[in-house]
């Protein structure tokens, strides 16, 4: 059962780490946007086949290193983000299932996103050097093929599971949490984008689900913008 009570509030100290830390998300966003975007075509570059996008990471190897790197920096980063939630939650006198449920949703998002993210930091750039290095056509396909595959169940884990299921799941609560402690607005805001990525990690049922992957990411970019303000001031 979820209950609500007087606590103490937060620190001010508290508060502007929470609204750092919301910020970062940002911040620490736009490096995989900005870099992998110039290099090779990120996000769209996930769904170029195997033939197209070898060669693109063997000759951006050092973006694809340090965009992904900061894709992941993201994922880790949301650990301490979450746990930080769920401590100004409490200070905020939501206690019990809700926010313990949200904090775990918000945590196991966290971690299939990274599980997803670091193939990037090793197996495609061992894939796209072998595939370069390689004249002979049977070996090059073999290569294509482990590409291919390794892609479709690490995407699945951290794009369909954690970025989009769990991340959705996630922002829902978060939103119930928010209005909770009277964060209406907020909390409004937080479920209609969890739902909508709850929505998008349908795709694989509905396919026309997959227009909401455009929209949603800088929804939820300005959404987090907004928040890390609200904290700031409002905290």
């Amino acid at each position: 059962m979820t209950t609500a009570s007087l606590a103490a509030p937060m620190s001010r100290a508290a508060t502007t780490s929470l609204s750092l830390l919301t910020l970062s998300q940002v911040v620490l966003f736009l490096v995989p946007l900005i870099v992998l975007g110039q290099a090779i075509g990120w996000p769209a570059s996930l769904r170029l086949p195997a033939a197209e996008a070898l060669p693109l990471i063997a000759r951006n190897a050092l973006a694809v290193q340090i965009g992904y790197w900061g894709y992941m920096l993201t994922a880790i980063a949301m650990v301490p983000f979450v746990i930080a939630l769920r401590r100004f939650a409490r200070a905020r006198g939501a206690q019990g299932l809700l926010v313990d449920t949200m904090a775990a949703l918000g945590i196991a998002a966290a971690v299939l996103k990274t599980l997803g993210i670091v193939r990037w930091l090793l197996a495609m750039p061992t894939l796209a050097t072998l595939h370069a290095n390689s004249t002979d056509p049977v070996m090059r396909s073999m290569i294509e093929l482990t590409y291919t595959a390794t892609n479709a169940y690490a995407g699945s884990v951290g794009e369909l599971l954690g970025v989009q299921l769990f991340s959705g799941l996630w922002l829902m609560l978060l939103g119930l949490v928010f209005a909770r402690i009277g964060w209406r607005l907020n909390g409004l805001a937080s479920l209609l984008i969890g739902v909508g990525f709850f929505l998008n990690a349908l795709r694989t049922i509905v396919p026309e689900l997959n227009l909401l992957g455009a929209v949603l990411p800088p929804l939820a970019l300005l959404w987090l913008v907004i928040l890390a303000i609200t904290f700031w001031r409002r905290g």
